[in-house]
């Protein structure tokens, strides 16, 4: 069969898009890049927020419209399978988040008959970043988030698997192999034993070989207890100096409110002591703004905030009630203030990001090319992930080195410093 493949949302979804279409590919089924002229379709689905979840609505009619099957698994199976409807219902498929490893046995024949017997995987182009999923759901109980209501409690991958996971997309050509779940710092909370998000870390790193670990999203809540063991970690070769860590709200009241389980004090005081052990972190951090309990104080505080902790990025998201969270059942704010404040805090997040990044201009440093830009550009990364793109096209997966000239406000400009060296693609 051929098959097309969508994948939206996260990081998580990516990885398990990804793994899909792997084992897709090992049924004997050829996986394409277009919808047109397809046997099925797949689509990851998000629904992390109203607007997005409508896009996905859209994306499945359309598959419908092009393909003979459609099968549709990732955050809205099962929460919001009813809302699919339409021509298409009856020849689409749903399949739960855990239950993805049956999708190649689902697709029929385009003839009728049974999938045929299974052959060796095609040969596939390497992807230079690949995701690995260490989790399933997670520890916490924010009162906003859809996410882990589609993705139901704590589920650690054993840490043997994420080796061999990590080991495997090396050998694919990944020089970026992402660690990613909702909450990667909840990682082993229900194994045995004591082991933690460092020593998952210092194990996948023993199998990254010539590339480097990115590790995901995780909760202040949950990284509090071993903070300073894994300011340690990012020290260790094979790892990106990278922390993604979301604050949400610099007011108390509302992290109550949101049931985050921290308070602005405590991610201030993680965030100090991850750059006290790792002086050059990136630090990325998340915001939702116009929360249905945020008063103008409140906001006032996010914003203070995110002065103080100089992030070198933030994503900003407006707030949107989803259904069956504690949250949707507050009155929400007037649509007109929360757009106010979202560009309040866009403009002071790009004017904090500029200032973060305009203090690398000078600088000279060693960067791995991960992708093509548009234009004849490039983009590498340094060793703490900040992205510089270059108006050169070295191999990509090749170690160079760059000298810092300007900034953007989420991204570093550079030049080539030296001749390239080291793993190349």
């Amino acid at each position: 069969m051929r098959v097309y493949l969508e994948s939206f949302g996260c990081a998580q979804n990516r990885g398990e898009g990804a793994a899909i279409a792997r084992a897709v590919a090992a049924h004997g089924h050829d996986v394409v890049d277009a919808p047109i002229g397809a046997d099925a379709s797949i689509l990851v689905t998000c629904g992390v927020i109203g607007p997005t979840e409508s896009r996905m609505l859209e994306r499945w009619r359309r598959l419908a419209e092009l393909t003979p099957q459609v099968l549709v698994t990732g955050c809205l199976v099962p929460l919001r399978t009813g809302r699919f409807e339409g021509p298409g219902t009856d020849r689409t498929t749903f399949v739960p988040i855990r239950q993805q490893a049956t999708i190649p046995q689902l697709l029929g024949d385009p003839g009728g008959a049974s999938a045929g017997p299974i052959r060796a995987a095609r040969a596939e182009l390497p992807r230079l970043a690949e995701e690995v999923v260490i989790a399933q759901g997670c520890t916490s109980g924010c009162a906003y988030c859809f996410s882990r209501l589609a993705r139901g409690s704590l589920t650690s991958v054993p840490p043997e698997q994420v080796a061999l996971a990590v080991r495997a997309a090396v050998g694919r050509g990944a020089r970026e192999v992402r660690l990613t779940a909702l909450d990667t710092s909840a990682w082993g909370c229900d194994l045995p034993g004591e082991k933690r998000l460092p020593d998952l870390v210092r194990s996948a790193a023993s199998q990254v070989g010539p590339g480097r670990l990115r590790v995901g999203m995780m909760s202040p809540q949950s990284l509090g207890p071993f903070v300073e063991r894994y300011a340690e970690t990012l020290r260790e070769a094979g790892v990106f100096r990278f922390v993604h860590l979301p604050v949400q709200s610099g007011s108390d009241a509302v992290l109550d409110a949101m049931h985050r389980g921290y308070t602005a004090a405590e991610f201030l005081r993680q965030v100090t002591v991850l750059r006290r052990r790792v002086p050059d972190l990136h630090l990325a951090t998340d915001v939702i703004v116009g929360y249905p309990t945020e008063t103008e104080d409140d906001h006032r505080a996010t914003e203070q905030l995110i002065e103080e902790v100089g992030a070198e990025m933030v994503n900003v998201t407006r707030f949107s009630p989803r259904p069956g969270t504690p949250a949707a059942r507050h009155p929400p704010l007037g649509p007109r203030l929360a757009r106010d404040r979202s560009r309040r805090l866009a403009a002071l997040r790009r004017r904090v990001g500029r200032e973060r990044l305009e203090r690398w201009i000078g600088e000279r440093r060693p960067a791995r090319i991960l992708e093509y830009g548009p234009g004849g550009t490039s983009v590498g990364r340094l060793d703490n992930y900040l992205p510089v793109v270059l108006s050169d096209r070295p191999p990509l997966g090749a170690e160079v080195d760059v000298t810092i000239d300007g900034a953007r406000s989420t991204y570093l400009l550079g030049r080539l410093a030296g001749g390239f060296g080291g793993d190349s693609k």
